[in-house]
């Protein structure tokens, strides 16, 4: 009960954060946006050390450069999800960012040489088909919102298998120290570039965002230590229910009747791909070290 607890707030926390960026991606730039929900995250990572270590600054990993290359597609994945955010509904950029499994199910094979049988096979298949529903690639075309959220998708789920090869081996708070750090470093400059100076009140709201980032990671973190993975998974999809709820709630936004059939075919694909590893003793495919997208990053 306390793992399910930690998810559900975690997912609430995260989906508030996209609300956040969302409303902030109205009055200043995407690198800003990323740079400045950094800080926090950063933060957290010191005190769960602390926690865990008894020191603030000891950050030592044998992963540098795995570290590293995992913080590009972190930056890949933030930038094209918030980017994302200013053209699209909230629960459409969710349910386009949901595509995440399945892309890892299908690359964790040529990328990692698991084995994926027949029946997962078809599942990413079947979602799939839900992500096509949810693009709505009507008369005019896929929009480019709905691209930069797939892109993101994808970043996510090459950043997870990034991380697959450091499984039990890598501290919860070096990743989540080194993805921020890098990833905040690779920012700082584009960021600088198009700087708009906060109001009282932005600030106000840059710190929700980092808060809500931070508090989100941190609730994850312990709900997949205490619970298991495939109970977890699931609630990870209330994610569009918060969205919906903020959407409608700030911006008077509904998701269309499209969006919400392909969200459903890719959650019931997600999920039986889910169960299928779990089976075999896996951890399911959506369930690694959380980010702060889909949050992505």
């Amino acid at each position: 009960m306390q793992a399910l607890i930690y998810m559900a707030a975690g997912v609430f926390f995260f989906s508030v954060l996209d609300a956040v960026t969302k409303f902030l991606g109205e009055g200043y730039g995407t690198w800003q946006l990323v740079l400045l929900s950094r800080i926090c995250p950063l933060i957290a990572s010191c005190l769960i050390m602390y926690r865990a270590t008894g020191q603030y600054f000891g950050f030592r990993t044998a992963f540098l450069k795995t570290h590293l290359m995992r913080a590009v597609l972190v930056v890949a994945t933030t930038w094209t999800f918030y980017e994302c955010l200013r053209y699209l509904q909230l629960a459409d950029a969710i349910a386009i960012a949901f595509a995440a499994p399945l892309f890892i199910t299908s690359l964790s094979g040529p990328l990692l040489r698991e084995r994926v049988g027949p029946r997962r096979w078809a599942a990413v298949v079947i979602g799939f088909i839900g992500v096509i529903i949810a693009l709505r690639p009507g008369q005019h075309g896929i929009t480019w919102g709905a691209i930069l959220a797939l892109i993101a998708a994808i970043t996510y789920a090459l950043g997870q298998l990034w991380l697959r090869p450091l499984s039990g081996k890598e501290q919860n708070f070096n990743i989540i120290f080194y993805a921020t750090l890098f990833s905040g470093l690779a920012a700082v400059v584009p960021a600088v570039l198009e700087w708009k100076s906060p109001s009282a009140r932005d600030w106000l709201l840059f710190l929700i965002q980092g808060s809500c980032s931070a508090i989100g990671q941190l609730c994850m973190i312990r709900a997949f230590k205490i619970g298991e993975a495939s109970l977890l998974a699931p609630l990870e999809y209330t994610a569009l229910f918060w969205a919906t709820i903020l959407g409608f709630m700030f911006w008077g936004d509904l998701p269309t009747i499209q969006v919400l059939v392909g969200a459903a075919v890719i959650i019931g694909s997600s999920l039986y791909i889910a169960h299928r590893e779990a089976q075999q003793g896996k951890r399911p495919a959506d369930c690694t070290v959380p980010e702060q997208v889909v949050s992505p990053d």
